[in-house]
């Protein structure tokens, strides 16, 4: 990154060597006509205003006059004064330039701008250049007359024709140079994108195709070149550019700074910029130039407090946080600097070449565009990173799936042996309380506790037969064939099992049948008919069986529960879950989950409600 830095500041400051004074020096001053109402013979008559160097009016409407003269011609030898000279007037964005010289009395008119085209052509391409007469000393003054919609700056040279060759062709060569430079770098963000899917990516493309226009709308190039974009105005398309540029640098940060989830006030901040831009385009369009460079000034000054603020205001953390915070204050120093500098005539960075205008060659988006890659590769390093991690974690995820599945295998082959080992020594109580039934005929303390062991014993088979029919359900190993059940001969079989007809209110559709698995039929109703017996308080135990469909038949008992009794939702099929009052009541806490576990084999479902102070429970059987 320390050397991208350096890399950069070479590009962008290109320190110059070549300081030093022309060799013809000229004497310049300057009358700004707002009202474009004077001719060269009423200007001559007017307060020329001296200047040194470059010519700064900024944002200036109107004509501007420019008075010409060598200096001291004396100092010169005579094959300097012999050997043609010429005017160079630079930026080559100015529109329109006449350039009037006395020659034999008579003054004399040279066309030159990106809007007229000369009819003699001094210097080679992108360059505006006026043959100069050496006559032009001491009391005879030479005129230009500048008139351009974009900024009013304005340098002057007077030099050999040869001089002025040699100038034009490193003028093309900085042109070739940073265009070539820009559309590398716009063909290599296209071939990133193609394979990289990224909106920074694309926004970058915009904002690089805006740097490509504006680099040839400020060096003449598409004139030349011809094509679609040359029968656009040259200032038009420069301010195009312009506005295109500072609206995809603002677009640009803010995909940046979205990723980690901004305020609405930021976003709110930047559609307000996008709406100025916009805005701006429309006065580029209708011939507002001069206002539409001064807004965008403006915007440009507001976007790097808005950036910066956004940056430090995000509720994700940042990487590169100071990365962007300190490109935002440096174009906030060449905004700072820049401005300042298009209003003055005489300025301290003309020593040192720094970057000064908004069409400077040095501006063609490779500081922006080193910025976009390393965010573009940071970006995919942590998603390898974050894929890495996830195929991590579901490995880990897969080798606990496993560890658990094995300790399930384990505990279920003991639950076998425990249920095969208990059932073996649970059938020989059974028969000897059999034999002892058999012997104790006559009523008395010793037939009573037969009976209560007998009781006893049932329940453990039972809860032993429940436990294993758990088991195999879950090794899906409990299957059956579908057969056709009626629904009343199924619950007269369950009804016989209860002392208490009276308790139940069956209300049974005639002739409604179940089409399932007769095992798991039987074992889903006699769970919840058995529990609404054993947690029921005062009131009846409502059955209903009905065809709620063609295809499906539907199950439902409801009970009175106390308002304390009622059960925990959330836990109700878990295994082994009972509620706190009836701990000490018999049971495991099995049943319902029996009946969920053999529901889902069977593709029906259970539901619970509760209704005011009854709970009640529905299985939908499908046909």
């Amino acid at each position: 990154m320390k050397r991208l830095c350096c890399l950069f500041l070479l590009l962008f400051f290109q320190w110059s060597l070549l300081a030093g004074q022309d060799r013809f020096e000229i004497e310049t001053a300057y009358f700004h006509d707002d009202q474009q109402k004077h001719t060269l013979e009423t200007v001559q008559t007017q307060d020329f205003k001296p200047y040194r160097g470059q010519l700064r009016l900024g944002f200036s409407r109107g004509e501007t006059w420019l008075r010409i003269r060598l200096k001291d011609p004396s100092a010169f030898s005579s094959t300097d004064l012999a050997a043609p000279l010429v005017l160079r007037v630079e930026p080559y964005s100015l529109d329109r330039l006449t350039f009037f010289q006395q020659n034999a009395g008579h003054w004399t008119p040279q066309l030159g701008g990106e809007l007229q085209a000369p009819k003699k052509k001094v210097c080679i391409e992108l360059q505006h250049c006026f043959e100069f007469n050496t006559l032009n000393a001491d009391a005879n003054f030479a005129y230009l007359k500048v008139e351009t919609t974009s900024v009013r700056i304005v340098r002057t040279e007077v030099m050999t024709a040869d001089d002025a060759l040699q100038s034009s062709i490193a003028a093309i060569k900085s042109v070739n140079t940073a265009l070539n430079l820009s559309i590398a770098l716009l063909m290599l963000s296209v071939l990133f994108f193609l394979f990289e899917r990224s909106r920074l990516l694309l926004v970058f493309c915009g904002f690089q195709t805006a740097v490509v226009l504006s680099i040839c709308a400020f060096s003449g190039v598409l004139p030349q070149g011809g094509g679609l974009l040359a029968a656009v105005q040259p200032n038009t398309l420069a301010g195009l550019a312009l506005v295109m540029r500072m609206a995809m640098t603002v677009l640009l940060a803010w995909v940046v700074v979205s990723a980690y989830k901004p305020t609405r006030a930021y976003a709110r901040w930047i559609a307000a910029v996008l709406w100025v831009c916009g805005l701006n385009l429309l006065l580029v369009l209708s011939g507002y130039e001069t206002e539409a460079g001064l807004m965008n000034y403006i915007v440009g000054f507001f976007c790097p407090f808005i950036q910066i603020w956004g940056a430090r205001t995000v509720r994700e953390p940042m990487p590169g946080r100071w990365i962007f915070t300190s490109g935002w204050v440096l174009f906030l120093l060449i905004i700072v600097l820049g401005f300042p500098y298009n209003l003055h005539t005489q300025d301290w960075r003309d020593q040192y070449n720094l970057a000064q205008t908004s069409g400077d060659l040095r501006f063609n988006g490779i500081f922006i565009g080193i910025v976009v890659f390393w965010l573009v590769a940071t970006e995919k390093s942590a998603r390898n990173r974050k894929k890495i991690l996830e195929l991590q974690a579901l490995q880990i995820q897969v080798a606990e799936s496993k560890v658990h599945e094995e300790g399930l295998k384990e505990r279920r082959d003991l639950i076998d042996m425990l249920t095969h080992e208990l059932k073996t020594p649970l059938s020989t109580i059974k028969f000897a309380m059999a034999s002892l039934k058999r012997m104790a005929l006559v009523p008395n303390d010793s037939a009573e506790r037969i009976l209560h062991i007998n009781a006893s014993v049932e329940r453990m088979d039972a809860m032993i037969e429940h436990v294993a029919m758990s088991n195999k359900i879950e090794r899906m190993q409990a299957r059956g064939s579908e057969e056709t059940v009626s629904a009343i001969e199924l619950m007269n079989v369950v009804m016989q099992e209860y002392r208490e007809p009276d308790r139940f209110e069956l209300d049974i559709q005639e002739g409604v049948v179940f089409r399932a698995a007769p095992h798991f039929l039987a074992l889903i109703i006699e769970n919840l008919v058995s529990n609404a017996v054993k947690y029921a308080a005062e009131g009846k135990i409502k059955i209903t069986i009905q065809d709620e469909t063609e295809s499906v038949t539907c199950f439902r008992i409801s009970n009175r529960v106390a308002a304390e009794n009622h059960p925990d939702e959330a836990r109700l099929f878990e295994r082994y879950y009972r509620h706190p009052s009836f701990q000490n009541s018999p049971g495991m806490g099995i049943g319902l989950s029996l009946v969920n576990s053999a529901a889902q084999k069977m593709g029906a479902r259970v539901r619970y409600q509760k209704m005011e102070h009854d709970v009640v429970f529905e299985v939908r059987f499908p046909r």
